[in-house]
């Protein structure tokens, strides 16, 4: 969840552990070619293919065709505000950095968790402070332990090698995915050096999560033609009435197959914004999703 330079170690040697074979014509540098040119002049954000929420598509159809707005739902709001959360603290551990807190780290990364969660919006979110504060207590564990590691390496390191050392992953990294059918601006959670792309989910995992990651690998290749053959799926857990937090990594694998699951996925989506057709409702329409209220008036 905050990632050390020691994670990125353990995570490139672990890949490297793990074979793979991809297809050139898979790869997203080859976006104008077949499979991967998009059918559709359709450009969708990562969210609204590989939401778990829908299972005929019928979410972008009430999203794209009928423009009808997003109902917020607990679970969405819980998630987005963890996520928040994390984005805040691996920001906070750089500015204080970089402001010259380095002696009085802890104690400065503590006192703006309590400014930082006053600005937040924790409205409809059920015990926002204590999550909140486990997440920042963790975090103040996580980065005081690298930045101690991180000066003790040399005295003559510059401030920009100690914020790289201490917080070396880029949250919310933005792509360019309109190459390959999405957004112009998609939004990874987490980028760590020199390319490992990580995902957090906070509710279940579920196999189209998956996809999500093969989505963003996809757009990096068309970016920057660096291939991305591996990625990490974090899965959150906090229990805030125990006080407990855990998370879980499964390292996914970019395979040729998920790469067509998710072409498959972007034209049919497409398609039914396109042609604006109404795919109708699931047989399972999840409480969780924003449009529940709408397909079950």
């Amino acid at each position: 969840m905050f990632f050390t330079i020691e994670d990125i170690i353990r995570y490139s040697r672990m890949f490297r552990s793990i074979p793979v074979d991809i297809s050139e014509e898979l790869r997203g540098w080859n976006w104008n070619t077949p499979p991967l040119i998009p059918t559709y002049p359709i450009k969708m954000a990562v969210s609204d293919l590989t939401n778990d929420f829908c299972e005929t598509g019928r979410f972008v159809y009430l999203k794209y065709v009928k423009r009808i707005p997003e109902l917020s739902q607990p679970k969405l709001i819980r998630g987005k505000f963890i996520h928040d959360t994390i984005t805040e603290a691996s920001k906070t551990a750089k500015l204080l950095i970089y402001s010259g807190h380095i002696d009085n780290f802890r104690e400065k990364f503590i006192e703006n968790g309590e400014i930082i969660y006053n600005n937040m919006n924790t409205t409809n979110i059920e015990n926002a402070k204590e999550i909140f504060k486990m997440i920042w207590n963790y975090a103040a564990d996580v980065f005081s332990s690298s930045l101690t590691r991180a000066r003790s390496r040399s005295p003559y390191l510059s401030i920009d090698s100690i914020v790289a050392l201490t917080v070396p992953g880029i949250n919310e990294y933005p792509i360019d995915g309109t190459l390959i059918g999405l957004t112009k601006t998609i939004r990874i959670d987490n980028l760590l050096p020199p390319s490992i792309i990580v995902e957090y989910k906070t509710r279940e995992y579920q196999p189209i999560h998956e996809i999500t990651l093969a989505a963003y690998a996809l757009a990096y290749e068309s970016q920057y033609e660096t291939p991305i053959n591996h990625a990490i799926l974090i899965n959150i857990k906090i229990d805030e009435k125990r006080k407990d937090i855990k998370y879980y990594e499964k390292p996914i694998t970019i395979s040729d197959s998920l790469r067509q699951q998710f072409i498959d996925l972007r034209d049919n989506l497409a398609k039914i914004i396109n042609d604006q057709i109404d795919p109708g409702k699931p047989k399972n329409c999840s409480l969780d999703c924003p449009y529940f209220k709408i397909c079950n008036k």
